[in-house]
């Protein structure tokens, strides 16, 4: 199962509103092969640091960050999810 953890800030910009609604998209396609976790704003703050992140919205695959300040396209997404081994 690849782990998928997306970071949001709270209150969210648009980016972090597309970003978010990816997340579930994405959950319900792979649901049973793919993890999701959603960290918004402060509640996600000692990951968004252990990471090293440096700005929202973010999403981190099988521990890599993958995309970083921007909400990525659907085929960025599944080009990162096969290069984690889905």
């Amino acid at each position: 199962m690849v782990k998928m953890e997306f970071f949001s800030g709270d209150p969210p910009c648009s980016s972090c509103v597309d970003i978010m609604e990816l997340a579930d998209a994405y959950a319900e396609k792979y649901r049973g092969r793919v993890e999701i976790i959603k960290y918004l704003g402060r509640g996600g703050m000692a990951k968004f640091q252990e990471y090293r992140l440096g700005c929202v919205p973010a999403i981190v695959i099988g521990g890599r960050i993958r995309i970083e300040g921007i909400c990525p396209s659907r085929q960025t997404l599944e080009n990162a999810l096969k290069e984690a081994g889905l």
